[in-house]
């Protein structure tokens, strides 16, 4: 019989080991490393009957602005599945120990996200949902934007005295453990670049087709152009995040020159890629776009429970990038 629960101490080597294998790719391999010593999210895991990790999901419970006021609201993801236990009703058990930690502390709400592409994902939880499970209603897309950073000048700054009232964005700009922080305002549009290395990394399990023998040659060019060269198989990615952005939506020349100096300051940090996170309508998704760039899309769904209405359809919500 397999065991669902929520992670305990002595779980922590075996999520770690689940959450460091590879996922595949087109032409890239990549390993989402996470360390679970002082994880502030919930861990909710999934045991095979013999004892062997087969599943995780984190959820969270932010407080986060809604109609002008706090309120805790939840975020879903982290989802890791052992490929050699697939199909095995995990799904199942997993919705049915998420429904008992729901029903211990409910919130109104989840925020969740699949990617563009994952068929399976999308049809096993909004197409073929069980009536039992929370229902997936679709609400906007996530572009997130791995930019190349670059040598420009910066000036940090201290978090901004305003606080930023945007419906779902975060009450308070909580640092997770081990996170490093620098903050950057700049004529009305502010921010702060995220290092959570220490805890989460990104790197290279493989290669596919000719980039195995090509990524030599290519790192030549890209190092000549001082730009990211691709480590070798179990390599790093050296990226942060940029997090708790907040600005009125109609300045897109400050944006450019405050984005501009974020790339500046995590090329000084010694990152290669800066994350950025912007819905599919924000004003300043063009803006940002003119940078270097790798593009990845995403379905941002708000998840309810059965008895709980279906949400007002209000535009795609704010998304803080390293939550997810």
């Amino acid at each position: 019989m397999n065991e669902f629960r929520l992670a305990r101490p002595e779980d922590r080597a075996d999520l770690e080991a689940l959450s460091a294998l590879p996922v595949p790719g087109r032409w890239i391999d990549l390993s989402y490393r996470r360390s679970f010593e002082q994880c502030r999210e919930q861990v909710l895991l999934g045991r095979t009957g013999t004892g062997k990790m087969a599943a995780l999901a984190l959820r969270s419970l932010p407080l986060l602005w809604r109609n002008g006021s706090p309120q805790r609201l939840g975020y879903l993801g982290g989802l890791r599945v052992d490929p050699k236990f697939q199909g095995r009703n995990l799904l199942a058990e997993g919705f049915a120990l998420l429904r008992r930690v729901h029903e211990a502390d409910p919130v109104e709400e989840y925020l969740a996200t699949i990617v563009e592409g994952n068929q399976l994902a999308r049809r096993l939880l909004v197409e073929r949902a069980r009536p039992s499970w929370p229902r997936f209603f679709p609400s906007g897309v996530l572009c997130t934007l791995a930019l190349e950073t670059r040598d420009d000048p910066f000036q940090p700054g201290a978090p901004p005295a305003w606080q930023c009232r945007r419906e779902y964005f975060p009450w308070e700009a909580v640092e997770e453990p081990g996170e490093r922080r620098w903050w950057l305002e700049h004529e009305g549009v502010a921010g702060c670049l995220r290092d959570l290395s220490r805890t989460r990394q990104t790197r290279v399990a493989g290669y596919r087709g000719a980039l195995r023998w090509l990524r030599p040659l290519l790192n030549v060019w890209q190092k000549a152009l001082n730009r990211p060269q691709l480590p070798s198989p179990g390599g790093l990615l050296k990226g942060g995040y940029a997090g708790f952005l907040c600005s009125d939506g109609i300045r897109p020349r400050a944006f450019e020159q405050w984005l501009q100096r974020m790339l500046g300051m995590a090329r000084f940090q010694g990152m290669d890629w800066l994350y950025l996170g912007l819905s599919e309508s924000d004003p300043y998704l063009e803006v940002a776009r003119r940078f270097r760039h790798r593009l990845y899309r995403s379905q941002v769904f708000r998840v309810r429970y059965q008895g709980q209405p279906a949400p007002l359809n209000e535009g795609t919500p704010y998304l803080e990038l390293a939550w997810l």
